[in-house]
């Protein structure tokens, strides 16, 4: 945990993500057959941290019609994405089991300043009640008709001759503003591979200070997977997302602290994401240097037999929080292609050779690095390419870490 976020202070909005059944009447109109590669989804169950990770990594949030026993809550023809109140009470009911009492609160969410989301388009929810418009906390709007309510605001009351009932906890919507049903149709013809459901897009520089929540430090790190990758592709700055909120580090109650006592209990529950960014330049020689000396020690060293397959090899680290991993950062020397994968060059690897022996050379510098750093890596090649983006691809043994978007985190991760 790090201390020195003042977010809290900052009210904010939050989209809070909930486990969906495929098979039940709250399921969303569409859902694609599959995701990226890269997502592990099950077959009948996205569980709320799989659409977590699914929005951060693919930065963007979905919207839908928000079905409900499968009826629309969202009318017109532009779905929208969702927003609520957001506090830490909420958050506490949501992790010792209780309801919260606006009851959509999970322990997964992406939140907004309230004034970034107010200039981003969120914009409140209006009712439609007995032939006029209100807002959630009462009050009354003039100048609004019902066409406007279903097709600007998103919401409309499901008993137009009921009073309004004022409530206290706001929710927001942000509509989908182009044509989403062609968006999908896109998707339905040629696949998710190249195409994004169409959405709010977390990587625009006007949603900077963002942040994000999760139960726990093993659901946080693969978040920091992901934010991290955001960076590194320079699809965001280092400060676009604020902080990661880790619910689990949130003390057993806030009644009765002062706004300073309710300030350091947010700084404490704040996992610090960003500390592995700091490394020096000389740091990132070092590393540089150490990974040319032992690909050119085993260049020199293996024999070399003749070429029967080509194609590009790398050296996929599959944690990229590691020291040694962000001072190839650093050094220019790894990046992450454009699914994620964090790839070491390798130039002083002969290309003349086969690709299956570089593969073999690149496993053996692997295994050294694991006995030297602790380091897991592998092989990452592309046959009849260079392109590390390009298909058919293929890697060793693959140790987890964050690069697969799973329904929940593995084993290892969780002992981590």
């Amino acid at each position: 945990m790090v201390k020195g976020f003042d977010s809290y202070s900052v009210p904010r909005v939050a989209h809070f993500f909930r486990d969906v059944d495929l098979r039940s009447q709250s399921c969303p109109e569409f859902t694609p057959e599959d995701f990226q590669s890269y997502c592990q989804a099950d077959d009948y169950e996205w569980s709320a941290g799989f659409l977590l990770r699914v929005a951060v990594r693919m930065h963007h949030l979905w919207p839908t019609y928000g079905i409900r026993d499968s009826n629309r809550t969202i009318q017109g023809e532009h779905p929208a994405v969702c927003f609520a109140n957001f506090n830490l009470a909420d958050l506490i009911a949501a992790r010792d089991g209780f309801i919260a009492q606006n009851g959509v609160v999970t322990q997964y969410a992406i939140t907004f300043p309230k004034k970034t989301a107010e200039k981003g388009g969120i914009q409140p929810v209006i009712q439609w009640v007995g032939g006029r418009a209100y807002l959630q906390d009462g009050t009354s709007i003039n100048g609004v008709i019902q066409e406007d309510v279903d097709n600007q605001y998103r919401y409309i009351a499901g008993d137009p001759n009921s009073s309004c009932q004022p409530s206290a906890y706001l929710e927001w919507r942000w509509r989908y503003p182009r044509n989403y049903h062609s968006n999908i149709k896109k998707i339905e013809a040629n696949g998710y591979e190249g195409n994004v459901i169409p959405g709010l897009k977390l990587t625009q520089k006007k949603w900077s200070g963002m942040g994000i929540v999760v139960p726990g430090m093993p659901t946080a790190r693969l978040l920091q997977y992901d934010i991290l990758a955001l960076i590194d592709q320079g699809l965001i700055s280092e400060t676009h997302v604020d902080h990661i909120l880790v619910c689990d580090q949130l003390p057993e109650t806030i009644e009765g602290l002062d706004d300073h006592e309710l300030q350091e209990a947010f700084s404490k529950a704040c996992f610090d994401f960003r500390s592995c960014l700091n490394v020096s330049t000389d740091e990132a020689d070092v590393a540089d240097m150490d990974l040319s000396r032992r690909v050119a020690e085993l260049e020199t060293s293996t024999a070399r037999e003749a070429e029967r397959e080509w194609g590009g090899c790398w050296l996929w680290f599959q944690d990229n929080t590691h020291p040694y991993v962000r001072a190839l950062v650093k050094a220019g020397r790894v990046k992450p292609n454009l699914k994620g994968r964090y790839l070491a060059s390798l130039n002083d690897l002969d290309r003349g050779r086969d690709l299956r022996e570089r593969e073999a050379i690149v496993l053996a510098i692997s295994e050294q690095l694991r006995e030297k750093f602790g380091i897991r890596s592998t092989y990452f090649s592309v046959r009849n390419s260079y392109s590390p983006d390009e298909d058919p691809a293929y890697a060793g043994r693959i140790w987890g870490g964050g690069y697969f978007v799973l329904p929940k985190p593995e084993e290892d991760d969780e002992d981590v």
